[in-house]
């Protein structure tokens, strides 16, 4: 017994006060952390999709709440230039309460939540708006203080939203560049939307849930399950043959390796970018992540530049291997995902530049995002008693772990999970024993 008992009622609930105090003045000084994680871009440099995916895993939170931290972040963090000059916060009075603790990091969300709303004609009464629900934190809870800015928000727009503006006649799609990948924009009809919706469909669904209520279900947004469904709809396109012949050769993802980068993992690689010759360059780990799927066609250079392979078709997982693995793995092996087979690819524990052979315990199913994160090379992969195993890197708790969600049937036993004290194999000594770590596939 701690002796709470014998604390009077008083202070109890003085002492409760103090407990969420502590909490707020945590939340702030987690912004901090949160904020030097996004300005080094480790989530994308270890694999993860952006800083709140990094944030569930390191933290073991739901990606809701992740998310809340991300975007709490960005509000109240002040920004550094190029230059190192520092640019004020977006929302300072709420960044000043919070740092005080005055506020908990539920007003924070709230407030954020309702300032997003203001439209954009009434920006100029943004900084009234934040003032006075700040104000009004110290004294309500985050619901009053919601509700108090949504009519706030009513009385300053009685007229409501504003007609739109013309929409185009004509489908359009750009595509431009933005940040490490590129930005879509675009106008559809509404058939050609109801065409694209409707092949997204099942590609985008959330993933079903598994087990107790809320537990395994799919906290991807609709814009990012769409976006995911997007890619994964071209992909399998390209996988079927069905685009025809373009500039007299079937329709193909073509990534181009130096040979220096096929054998040292190091350096990078040009990525094919449509028609009209247009190639990107991507990093080393990504082009041998790429050289996995059987649909892209590796073209090895030598050092002066001239093809020493193209293809390299017997180093593609068997359609009676893939048929295997899927027995095996059931989906993405990748701990908690649910990704079904033919959304994977065959990856090579160890790669075949490296000497590793196509065989059964060489081979994992991985989905195209954990395929990625894997070629991070934090993570380790043992196949160990016939069977994926994950070795997170340091800095994620919990231990070596399998995925279970595609084989419930192997809930039972002793051998169902790995031991959580059992040491990572090195890496030198993996070569034989059909388990790697990546840059490899």
């Amino acid at each position: 017994m701690d002796g709470t008992w014998q604390t009077g009622d008083e202070e109890l609930l003085l002492a409760v006060a103090a407990v969420q105090e502590r909490i707020n003045r945590e939340s702030h000084a987690l912004v901090a952390l949160v904020a030097e994680i996004a300005i080094r871009g480790l989530a994308e440099a270890r694999g993860f999709r952006h800083t709140a995916d990094l944030l569930r895993t390191v933290q073991n939170v739901s990606l809701s709440t992740a998310r809340a931290r991300v975007d709490a972040t960005r509000k109240l963090s002040p920004l550094f230039l190029i230059t190192r000059e520092q640019v004020d916060a977006e929302l300072p009075e709420l960044a000043a309460a919070f740092a005080e603790g005055a506020v908990t990091p539920e007003h924070v969300r709230v407030i954020v939540r309702v300032l997003a709303a203001l439209p954009p004609h009434l920006d100029e009464h943004r900084p009234a708006l934040e003032a006075d629900l700040v104000h009004h934190s110290r004294g309500l809870d985050p619901d009053a203080v919601e509700k108090l800015g949504r009519r706030a928000i009513a009385m300053l727009d009685p007229d409501g939203p504003r007609p739109q503006e013309p929409t185009p006649s004509r489908n359009r799609l750009t595509l431009r560049p933005h940040g490490a990948g590129f930005e879509a924009r675009g106008w559809l009809d509404i058939e050609s939307a109801a065409l694209l919706r409707t092949a997204l469909s099942p590609l985008s669904a959330p993933a079903p849930a598994d087990g107790p209520a809320g537990a395994g279900r799919d906290e991807r947004s609709t814009a990012e399950r769409m976006g995911d469904g997007l890619a994964e709809l071209a992909r399998r396109m390209l996988a079927t043959d069905g685009l025809g012949i373009e500039n007299g050769q079937p329709v193909a993802l073509t990534v181009t390796v130096p040979l220096e980068t096929l054998t040292t993992a190091t350096g990078t690689a040009l990525l094919g970018f449509g028609a009209g010759g247009l190639a990107a360059p991507v990093p080393a780990q990504d082009a041998l992540r790429l050289a996995c799927d059987a649909k892209v066609v590796p073209v090895v250079l030598a050092g002066t530049g001239e093809p020493l392979a193209v293809g390299r078709e017997h180093r593609l997982a068997t359609r009676a291997q893939r048929r295997a693995l899927a027995q095996r793995d059931g989906g993405c092996a990748f701990p908690g995902c649910e990704a079904p087979p033919q959304w994977c690819v065959a990856h090579h524990v160890v790669h075949w530049a490296s000497g590793g052979a196509t065989d059964l315990d060489n081979l994992v199913l991985l989905c195209a995002h954990h395929h990625r994160m894997i070629h991070t090379g934090d993570w380790l992969v043992v196949l160990t008693s016939g069977f994926p195993v994950f070795h997170p890197p340091p800095w994620i708790p919990g231990g070596p772990r399998r995925n279970l969600l595609h084989r419930p049937d192997l809930l039972g036993g002793d051998d169902r999970y790995p031991h959580g004290d059992d040491p990572p194999v090195p890496l030198e000594d993996l070569a034989g024993a059909g388990a790697g770590r990546g840059p490899v596939s």
